[in-house]
């Protein structure tokens, strides 16, 4: 008769606990049509450059001192990400696989709005976590349950107009994304979709980010993994409870031609760091979620134990 060993129980554990590894897969299908039929797979995605905003983060020490937003709160404090993305490259594997049209044709574009747990801080230095829930008004996705982080648009170009998404490349280019599938008003002529259609969206599952300031120039890394829970199929061909990983840098010195200085979410207030970003996103395999794996481990445990008793008399 067969045994679940308690070191294959923690074997299996232990691979449900691996964070997912970037650029491992799944190839994400895509087709621009709408129909389905995919056209390009790729597994790793590439920002162009795009803005960020950090709210209700106060740099600074935590206790005393201060900064000119006013004292840092007590350690640890919520303050919220926001940003938005536009894909500017595809490649699965070491080869470009960037499908004709992006960027000139249509455009694949994210809105991004979390909470993070502001744990370390010096005058200097900052340490964002994720915190253990995240309030509703972080959610892109009022279309589906539960607090969505992160919301994927396709917005097809029209005749003679150009994106109205990409950060930074002129007036009125980030006024409508983030309000369901489409946004009232956004559509003009030679944009059918105005807003775009959501394709995909998820939550936040993980976060780990550091920034750190040296001569006025604040930098920083982010590792930002979000599981998918809803897909559009016509669009896109990826399982739902894969993971999209995002790694990205940014800095809070915004180049003089980086316009406009405004958000998606509008212009933000008086001394909060604006940032630009540059990275990428990769695909991984589904992940289980805290919850789960605490059922996986007390399933394993008692298949272990019937396993080892004595059959009845």
């Amino acid at each position: 008769m067969s045994k679940l060993t308690p070191a294959i129980a923690a074997a299996v554990i232990a691979t449900a606990l691996a964070p997912p590894a970037a650029h491992a897969g799944p190839a994400v299908g895509l087709d621009p049509t709408g129909h389905g039929t995919y056209s390009s797979y790729a597994d790793l995605w590439t920002n162009v450059t795009n803005t960020a905003l950090a709210t209700k983060f106060i740099p600074g020490v935590s206790v005393g001192g201060g900064s000119s937003l006013g004292p840092p709160p007590a350690l640890p404090y919520l303050s919220e990400l926001r940003s938005q993305m536009v894909i500017g490259t595809m490649s699965n594997g070491s080869a470009i696989n960037t499908p004709g049209g992006l960027n000139t044709g249509f455009e694949l574009s994210a809105v991004v709005r979390f909470e993070e747990l502001v744990d370390r801080q010096t005058a200097t230095t900052a340490h964002f976590t994720l915190p253990g829930s995240q309030s509703a008004g972080m959610d892109v996705d009022p279309l589906h349950d539960q607090v969505q982080n992160i919301a994927f648009y396709f917005d097809r170009y029209g005749p003679g107009a150009a994106s109205r998404a990409v950060p930074g490349n002129g007036p009125g280019t980030v006024r409508c994304y983030g309000a369901g599938s489409t946004s009232a008003g956004c559509d003009e002529p030679g944009d059918p979709d105005g807003d775009g259609v959501m394709v995909m969206s998820g939550h936040l599952i993980f976060n780990e980010a550091n920034v750190a300031t040296a001569g006025g120039i604040s930098t920083g890394a982010f590792d930002m993994r979000f599981m998918i829970d809803y897909v559009d199929a016509h669009y896109l061909d990826v399982a739902t409870g894969a993971v999209f990983q995002n790694n990205v840098t940014g800095a809070a010195t915004i180049p003089s031609l980086y316009t406009p200085a405004t958000m998606w979410d509008g212009t933000p207030p008086s001394g909060v760091p604006l940032m630009k970003f540059d990275g990428s996103g990769s695909f991984a395999l589904a992940v289980p979620e805290p919850a789960t794996l605490a059922l996986l481990g007390l399933g394993l445990a008692g298949l272990a134990l019937n396993r080892r008793r004595p059959p009845a008399a």
